[in-house]
Formats: structure tokens, sequence, C-alpha cells
């Protein structure tokens, strides 16, 4: 047994009082959902987002610059909705029971992969030769492309594959409820499950080797694209610190995104009793750390490059943070790190239910920035040569850009809710685990939740 002390005085989500009346709620609310006017609006955003990426297809392959921006649209996806289902993983690795209303949430994210994946084949297209410029893969044969591919692949298949074996169960549970007209693809996605000892062992190894192999693909793609999109390209950059600043800045993102999920969630999808503060001071305090984090590992390849001075140092600094992209540096710096840790430090906004989805915002402006100023800039420099002969001015977006900027919220909001209309967007069987392993008893003043852990 554990307890949790807490100095709020509502300490866990008010959840129906029996497991029955929790599938009876979320069920309805599943075959009932909200948002179809969200759901319409973000589709004709994904028509857009299909347009420019026609548009931008269609223009052809021969000159890299003008992929600059499209490729800020791919490894922003990377970086926000895939990365999103990691709080996902990390809980359930740790056993954190906050973790309960919030895990499908995260889980269904990794649809947005499908698209993502898509995206990343035409960019493929893009990298040059192998001959004349540093690459991480010297004479392999089909690198990079191959390992972008496969990695891409690999995330893509580990987190669908997580997501199904997580909502097998609840597909089931929404077969036995279904009326006639779902039942028949509930029923195939359900399969044979009938909750036997051996298919809940499988489901519960099944998530823990999933999100592992999530995880570890995540980590592995953001090594890639930041050497194959950004390093490589542009002469005299010698940073084995950027890989891990650009995965870190990642997961402060994707954990911004779920923050501002799980508000929809409660505010506009008619979820708010599942999501009480825990939901949003946990995350909070996470993300204080990981905006803290952002800066370290900014810091610590910056100083290097500012102290070296070298010719190729300069160059770089000149590309990336001072030169044509200075003012997205500026604001991604400001949104990722300043601003963040300026709020999240107070009290009263770390340790309330909007404050965290404010800031997660605002993270997700700074993070398309951060972006920009790394690939745009990357994308618009000659590779070959030890160093750079001199910076281009900066690219303005092109109409197929703005279009593709117009398709990221479409992609990543039509791309779940299509989800949601297919999987049940709460985990059913963890909030009924969550109702009858836990109690809520007062100890002196406050509220403690008391946790049986059968693990």
């Amino acid at each position: 047994m554990q307890e949790h002390h807490h100095a709020h005085t509502d300490p866990r989500p008010h959840l129906p009082e029996t497991p029955q009346e929790i599938t009876r709620d979320l069920l309805g609310k599943f075959f009932n959902p909200r948002g179809r006017a969200l759901f319409v609006f973000a589709g004709l955003l994904f028509l857009l987002g299909i347009v420019g990426f026609v548009m931008r297809v269609s223009g052809g392959f021969a000159h890299r610059a003008e992929w600059g921006y499209y490729a800020v649209v791919v490894v922003y996806l990377l970086s926000t909705a895939q990365a999103a289902p990691l709080l996902a993983v990390a809980t359930r690795l740790t056993k954190g029971y906050w973790r309960k209303p919030f895990v499908r949430a995260a889980e269904l994210f990794t649809v947005v992969g499908v698209v993502n994946f898509v995206l990343l084949l035409p960019l493929l297209m893009v990298v040059p030769p192998l001959e004349g410029r540093r690459t991480f893969w010297v004479e392999w044969e089909g690198a990079p492309q191959a390992m972008l591919f496969l990695g891409m692949f690999g995330l893509v298949v580990c987190g669908l594959g997580f997501l199904y074996t997580s909502a097998m169960p609840d597909i089931a549970a929404a077969r036995d409820h279904a009326p006639s007209g779902r039942r028949g693809l509930l029923a195939s996605l359900a399969r044979q499950w009938v909750g036997t000892p051996y298919q809940w062992r499988v489901v519960t190894q099944g998530i823990t080797y999933f999100g592992c192999f999530y995880l570890m693909m995540l980590v592995g793609m953001h090594f890639l694209v930041s050497v194959e999109f950004a390093i490589s390209f542009v002469p005299g950059w010698r940073d084995p610190i950027f890989p891990a600043f650009h995965a870190i800045s990642s997961i402060q993102a994707g954990l911004a995104m779920l923050l501002v999920a799980m508000g929809m969630y409660r505010y506009f999808g008619g979820y708010r009793q599942y999501f009480a503060l825990d939901q949003f001071w946990n995350p909070g305090k996470l993300l204080l750390a990981f905006s803290l984090l952002w800066f370290y590992f900014w810091w610590s390849a910056f100083i290097i490059f500012w102290y070296g001075r070298t010719p190729a140092e300069l160059g770089v600094l000149e590309t990336t943070m001072f030169g044509p992209y200075k003012t997205a540096f500026i604001i991604g710096f400001l949104l990722n790190f300043a601003l963040p840790v300026f709020l999240l430090i107070w009290n009263p906004v770390r340790t309330s239910i909007k404050g965290p989805i404010i800031v997660g915002s605002i993270i997700l402006v700074g993070n398309f920035f951060d972006r920009i100023r790394i690939y745009a800039a990357s994308f618009s420099v000659d590779p070959i040569g030890l160093e750079l002969e001199h910076v281009p001015a900066a690219r303005l977006p092109e109409l197929a850009d703005y279009l593709l900027f117009a398709g990221v919220f479409g992609f990543i909001v039509f791309t779940y809710m299509l989800a949601m209309r297919v999987i049940p967007p709460m985990a059913l069987w963890e909030l009924k685990e969550y109702q009858i392993l836990t109690k809520v008893r007062t100890l002196g003043r406050n509220q403690v939740i008391v946790i049986g852990k059968p693990e």
C-alpha cells in the first residue's frame, strides 16, 4: 500500500461510483462524441495541407532551399504529436497512478505518425549525395535515406502497436455495448478478446515492450533528423550535444501537446470530472524541469561555439541564431525557456489546471519557431566544404508552405479525432482499476489517496 499526500482537498478525479457506471458514461460519450464542428474545420485544414503537399512535390526536388519549411513541418510533427505518448510510456514504467485518466489521450497521438511518415517520403529525395560533405554514414549503401525510412517506419509500427494493445480491452467493451451499425468494425478490431488471464498478460507485456521500443525509436529518429537534416547540411557544424538538445526539446513539446489535449478533453470534450488537478500539476512539474533542461543543453553547445570562435563555428552561429533567422531564434528562446520558466516557478500557476495548459500552448509556438531557425536555415546553405563561405539571406515561406503550416493543425486534430471515433478516447480498464485500488482518507486537515498497487 502507498499513500500520496496532497494539500488540496480534491486529490483525485470525480469518477462515477461503480465500474459499471464508468463503462456506461464513457461509452455513451464514445458513441455520441462532441466536437463535430472542430472535426469538420480540422478536416478542411487537412485538405489545405494536402494541397500544399501536392504543390511542393510538383515543384520538384532540385532546389533544396525550397524544402526548408517543409522540413520544419515534418520535424515539428515529430517533436510534438509523436512525442506526446512518452508521458504514458514513462508513467506506466514508473507505475504512476495519476496517469490513469490521460494515458489514452497520450496514446492516440501515435496515429499522427502515419501522416508524418507519408510527409517524410518526399523529403528523402532532397537529401544530397554523400560525396563532398561530412556525414555520419561515410560509405554506407542507401544511407541516410534508408535509415530515415526504416526509423520512421519502426516508430509508426511501435506507436500503433502500443495504442492497439492498450486499447484492446476497451474496444471489446465497446463491441459488447455498440449499436448494430458500429458493431462490425469494433468486433473486427477486438478479435477474440474475452479477458482471460493469458490475454491480460499479453496486454500488459505488450504495452511495456511496445512502449519501450517507441521511446527508443523516437530518440533514434531525433538523432537521425538532427544530423541528416541540420548538422550535415551546414559546413563546420560539429556538435555532439545538438542531437540531445533536439530530443530534450521534443520531450518538452510533447508534454506541452499532451497538456493542451487534456485541456480540450476537460473543457470541451465532456470529460471534466475525469481530469482533476493532479493530471495537470504533475506534468506541470515535469514541464518546468524540461524547460530548464532546454536551456542547459542549448547553453552547453552554444558556449563551445561562442568561445571557440573559429570561422566555421561563427558561421554556424550566424546561420542558426544571430543571422537571418535571429528573430525566429529569439522567439523560440523566449517561448521555450524564458517565459515558461518564469510562469512555472510561481506556485499559483504551476499548481493550477489552466496554468500548465497556457504554458503548454506557449511552448508549442516556441518549438515551431525553434525548428524554423534550425531547418529553414540549414536547408538554405551549400553543404559542401569545411566551413560556410557565406550565410544566405532568410527565405520567406511561399504559398505551399503557408498551406502546410495550416495543415499542421489539421493533420494533428483531424487524425486524432478520427481515431477517437474508432478507439474509446478514455482507457476504461485503467480507470476502473484506479477506482477499485484507490481510496480517499482524511489525515489531519488534508485529504490523502491510499493506493493499493498489485504490481
